[in-house]
């Protein structure tokens, strides 16, 4: 009989992609082990988790957790703890602070996770899952006669390309169902992509770099043939590329090009991803606009020279973020964007500048702009910072971390009230663009607005209008 796997995502958000890094393990150890009965429980679309769990009477459980749904975890792990069989947490937030491992859990998987995750399986299925053996299995932690162990670490994965292409069965079917695409104009089915692990820079709010430790890719071909499979198995006409720097180099998309017409898909599929403001000029533009690139998203992060200076590490000024917005419209690209508000050492006027900023963008047409509370996320920069002012420690309330955590904005060092009220004109500011946003669609595809309206009139209202008074 197989061994059955339970694999748990507690995000929710139905306008977010599928759990692909749980999909990434599911399809490794069917390619490596086979006979694995492996099922997704997806927080999007499974409302009693554990009680579903239960029912399927798993040998196995995994759950996967950022930091501020950490708690969750620790609660769902608890409820199905009297099941008695392993539970492992595996993730960003236990591989950034494994001191944080509650008992709850049986193993915490550190770091990148496929071949930790075989090795777990294999001593299952072997009926040797001891301290013994699990002091053999590198990157994970436990629990042994109350004190915490933590193995060897695991190297990364050298070749990307020795992952299989994740296979979305795992993932609901409801993923795959059309929905608008404001970029597009149209109905689209969305795909999602991977095609890196890693990044080349060290902002002082990301922990992306020392999660990943070094930046890896996966070959032109292999992301080619990957498009390939979603949209012939999926239908998929628009795929979202989650790297943190998907366009890293000209030389990347130039390979990228000539292989997705190798596999004649040049053209029949849209992108959206992440560039970076320093590395855009016209080639770079031109080159994403032969790929079919729809919509960019930058991190802006502030309009403050300075506090950017500190943010970036200096690696990118307010000019390169206005250039990079200017140049991408003059491409035809949706430009979306961040900022982030109460960073440590930030004032009140580098927070006008951050407004002014905003303003700019407008009268430049980006498209949309939303704002974030800086937030202390672990193994960053801004996490050390949080721990000696002791806001934040290694068995804490996850919940307060958060980008829309207004009353526990963790890092500014102005009052309170006066970056509540700042926060709040950034948000008022952010509607706007939303608005501009809904109505440039509208004007330019009113009768398929129209249409979407007529199909579903109150999912459409709370999509486009209560949203934007919610945020």
């Amino acid at each position: 009989m197989a061994l059955k796997l339970a694999l748990i995502s507690l995000q929710e958000d139905s306008d977010r992609a599928p759990p692909l890094g749980l999909v990434y393990l599911a399809t490794y150890l069917d390619k490596k082990l086979g006979g694995i009965d492996t099922k997704m429980f997806d927080a999007n679309f499974d409302k009693d988790i554990p009680k579903e769990v239960s029912r399927f009477k798993p040998d196995m459980i995994g759950i996967s957790a950022m930091t501020v749904l950490y708690s969750k975890a620790v609660e769902c792990a608890a409820k199905l703890k009297k099941l008695g069989v392993p539970i492992f947490i595996g993730g960003v937030h236990i591989s950034t602070l494994p001191g944080s491992l509650n008992k709850v859990f049986d193993i915490g998987i550190i770091g990148e996770g496929e071949e930790t995750l075989k090795e777990l399986v294999e001593l299952v299925l072997k009926n040797k899952f001891s301290c013994k053996n699990l002091k053999k299995v590198k990157g994970i932690e436990f629990y042994y006669k109350n004190k915490l162990i933590r193995t060897q670490d695991r190297p990364p994965i050298r070749n990307l390309d020795d992952i299989p292409i994740p296979n979305l069965d795992y993932a609901d079917k409801r993923y795959f169902l059309p929905r608008e695409n404001l970029s597009a104009g149209k109905m689209c089915i969305f795909g999602i992509m991977i095609t890196s692990r890693g990044c080349l820079y060290r902002c002082v709010f990301c922990s992306t770099s020392r999660f990943w430790k070094t930046i890896r890719f996966n070959s032109a071909d292999y992301v080619a043939k990957n498009v390939k499979y979603q949209i012939e198995r999926y239908g998929v006409n628009h795929v979202d590329v989650l790297d943190d720097l998907f366009t890293v180099s000209k030389d990347r998309l130039r390979e990228l090009i000539k292989a997705f017409k190798k596999e004649g898909i040049l053209g029949k599929v849209s992108f959206s991803c992440q560039p970076r403001a320093n590395l855009i000029d016209e080639e770079m533009c031109r080159l994403m606009k032969a790929l079919n690139v729809k919509s960019v998203n930058f991190g802006f992060e502030s309009g403050s020279e300075r506090i950017l200076n500190i943010l970036k590490n200096g690696t990118v000024t307010t000019e390169m973020n206005k250039r990079a917005i200017i140049l991408c419209k003059k491409f035809g690209f949706k430009v979306y964007g961040s900022l982030i508000f109460g960073s440590p050492g930030e004032t009140i006027e580098d927070m006008k500048e951050t407004l002014n900023f905003m303003d700019w963008c407008k009268e430049h047409k980006a498209d949309y702009i939303w704002t974030f509370v800086a937030t202390p996320f672990p193994a960053t920069i801004w996490w050390d910072d949080a721990l000696k002012r002791g806001k934040v420690s290694n068995h804490m309330d996850w919940d307060k971390l958060s980008h829309h955590a207004i009353e526990d904005a963790m890092l500014t060092d102005v009052d309170k009230d006066d970056f509540k009220e700042i926060f709040k004109i950034s948000r008022e500011k952010s509607r706007g663009f939303k608005y501009g946003l809904i109505f440039s669609f509208v004007k330019e595809h009113p009768l398929f607005s129209v249409s979407l309206l007529f199909k579903n009139p109150v999912f459409y209202a709370e999509k486009f209008i209560i949203k934007v008074f919610k945020h």
